[in-house]
């Protein structure tokens, strides 16, 4: 053998090696990009929405809803329908629930805790009915559901569809719904 031709195929093999490396270490890279934006996606999906309900602080008026009685589907404090925020606490402590109230009735706000602190739910209630935004999450801070409820009726989703379009919320509210609201109008 010629040791002019034995050199020629060690430069082929180590071109074919470094390729070889080459072609490894862009997987390599990919992979930690990838993982990189993985993790990096909780975060992104953290809401202001999400972020409001997290760090939202409790009115120091609000009242314990084991100090009001419930009467006739309405809340009373002493001998008057209630009006204000009322709050509940999981066992441990934490708070799970706070809600408004207007004259007896869920009027306002009504938002829901996990245990460790973190969002699970948002919804608006008017005269003790769901109406507006309804919004919930998973633990890990990921939207379960984003709808609008018109007097307790589902209107829409507020998730984005395929067309990448949102409806204005006083456009649902108009449009869809039970026309019955009970009121004597």
């Amino acid at each position: 053998m010629c040791p002019n031709n034995q050199y020629t195929k060690s430069i082929a093999l180590a071109r074919t090696n470094s390729y070889k490396v080459s072609r490894t270490f862009f997987r390599l890279l990919l992979l930690f990009v990838f993982t990189i934006m993985l993790v990096k996606l909780p975060a992104q999906n953290m809401s202001e929405d999400y972020l409001a309900v997290k760090n939202w602080k409790l009115p120091q008026e609000a009242k314990s809803l084991s100090e009001l009685k419930a009467q006739d589907k309405l809340l009373y404090w002493g001998e008057e329908a209630y009006s204000g925020w009322i709050y509940e606490l999981y066992p441990e402590g934490e708070l799970m629930r706070a809600a408004q109230y207007e004259n007896g009735k869920q009027h306002g706000l009504n938002l829901l805790w996990y245990p460790d602190g973190n969002p699970q739910m948002s919804a608006n209630y008017r005269n003790g009915a769901l109406h507006g935004r309804f919004l919930g999450w998973y633990q890990n801070g990921f939207v379960i559901y984003d709808m609008f409820l018109n007097r307790g009726t589902y209107a829409s989703d507020n998730l984005v569809d395929s067309d990448d379009r949102q409806q204005e919320e006083a456009e649902i509210y108009e449009r869809e719904g039970s026309t019955d609201d009970g009121t004597s109008e």
